[in-house]
């Protein structure tokens, strides 16, 4: 990813500016017991869980107050450390599909440059943890007419968690890493798509199927690529793809999670943006939109942003299953109850405000109605296709989630291809916000 190392001083200058105010708060949370070490989710041999948080070491609470603010800052470096957000949530026992789960506490962070929501509904795990662009609090109802007007105009995006990150990406025996995508059309669980798992090492069944991260041998030639991507060739892009999906592992890995769009991605011929009530949302290539979404973030230091990754796709979908916010049935099979599809009717709000009915095959404005909102995600179900980084065969690039002429048979889960230079009315795409890290690199 193209961004400048993190200058090491920053903890220093943060320490001298806010001083007894974050040893107070870092104070305040180990008081409090809520200071925790991340684990990795593991299966012991007989199938139980091992714990994925745990309380203070007998090492840590033999630190100093200085060398636990220190350790703090090393993780957090890019949060907010006045808006970390904790809470206790239900961990699913997924591997056992079983109904069993356990409390633990889940630090969410909430980068610099970003707010926490204080609406209701809005600031829970399970239901949706919201953040918006900027630092003005939103708070208030959300039919309040401040909040209706953050939303419209300040991108936002969702925490989806992920307790185990080797649910969503393996390693090769060479080395290399590849994306785990799955399917969920078979009943009340999800399968392996396109590849298989042997002890440690990953295998992908096909190189002519769908799979990540991947150039496109066959079409990113440096001719197409000038015309599409700014100072890109195909070399680089290669370098790029390969990069972006390394480190978005390791932020994964080291913070627990990401942020999803909140919408489909709106202003795509002109600045991207995640806002609600915006029609901008398609008719580009895969390369257009792809520099987009990257360009989203790139004014923040704290976080990097860029079109969802096909593993990341299905982990959102993995984890409205487990919060119960959607059935495997809904996920795979039929998504019509929560999505925009030519038959389905349901009310929305137009671009002037009013609610009118949507019958028939209409691409309606993002997040314009709360038919089509699971978790504080709008339209992830039909509305546009949704083009991602997942690539298909040697030429193709795979688009997610069904489309307004479709039915709900074409559900969430649904992937196609098309050639990234197309462009079409029905297709765009959706974002993915990452915490920045710092330079150490903890992918094994």
């Amino acid at each position: 990813m193209k961004k400048n190392i993190r200058k090491v001083f920053i903890v220093t200058v943060i320490l001298l500016v806010v001083g007894t105010s974050v040893i107070y708060v870092v104070g305040e949370i180990m008081k409090n017991n809520q200071w925790f070490r991340r684990e990795e989710l593991t299966q012991t041999a007989s199938g139980e869980k091992s714990e994925m948080m745990a309380d203070v070491s007998a090492e840590e609470e033999e630190m100093s107050d200085e060398e636990k603010i220190s350790k703090m800052k090393k993780l957090s470096e890019n949060w907010d450390n006045n808006k970390v957000h904790t809470e206790n949530i239900n961990l699913y026992n997924e591997k056992e599909l079983t109904s069993d789960k356990e409390q633990v506490q889940v630090p969410v962070p909430v980068p610099v440059g970003y707010t926490a929501s204080d609406v209701e509904g809005e600031n829970t795990v399970d239901g949706g943890f919201v953040i918006y662009e900027g630092e003005e609090p939103v708070t208030g109802k959300s039919d309040s007419e401040p909040v209706k007007t953050a939303k419209k105009n300040r991108n936002q995006w969702v925490w989806v968690p992920i307790y185990d990150a080797n649910e969503i990406y393996g390693t090769d025996s060479n080395g290399q890493l590849h994306g785990k995508l799955y399917d969920y059309s078979s009943n009340n669980k999800r399968t392996p798509y396109n590849w298989s798992e042997e002890g440690d090492f990953m295998t992908m069944t096909s190189s002519f199927s769908y799979k990540e991260p991947a150039l496109l041998t066959d079409y990113d030639k440096d001719y197409r690529l000038g015309n599409y991507l700014i100072e890109e060739n195909r070399e680089e892009l290669d370098k790029d793809i390969q990069e972006d999906f390394k480190t978005t592992i390791e932020s994964i890995k080291k913070y627990g999670g990401f942020y999803i769009g909140r919408y489909e991605t709106g202003g795509l011929s002109g600045e991207a943006k995640v806002v609600k009530q915006n029609e901008d949302i398609s008719n580009q290539t895969w390369y257009t939109m792809y520099e987009k979404g990257k360009e989203l973030g790139e004014e923040n230091d704290s976080i990097e942003t860029s079109m969802i990754w096909g593993c990341l796709w299905d982990a959102t979908l993995q984890w409205l299953i487990d919060t119960d916010a959607a059935t495997y049935d809904e996920v795979g099979k039929n998504s019509k109850d929560w999505g925009n599809y030519a038959n389905v009717s349901f009310q929305y709000e137009d671009m002037s405000g009013n609610i009118v009915s949507k019958r028939g095959s209409k691409i309606i404005p993002t997040g314009s109605s709360e038919h089509n909102n699971k978790n504080n995600i709008y339209d992830m179900a039909g509305n546009v296709y949704e083009i991602t980084l997942e690539a298909y065969s040697k030429a193709c690039r795979a688009y997610r989630g069904g489309y307004y002429v479709g039915n709900g048979i074409d559900s969430v889960c649904y992937r196609k291809y098309y050639g990234p230079n197309n462009f079409f009315d029905d297709c765009g795409t959706r974002l993915a916000l990452f915490v920045c890290l710092s330079p150490q690199s903890d992918v094994q």
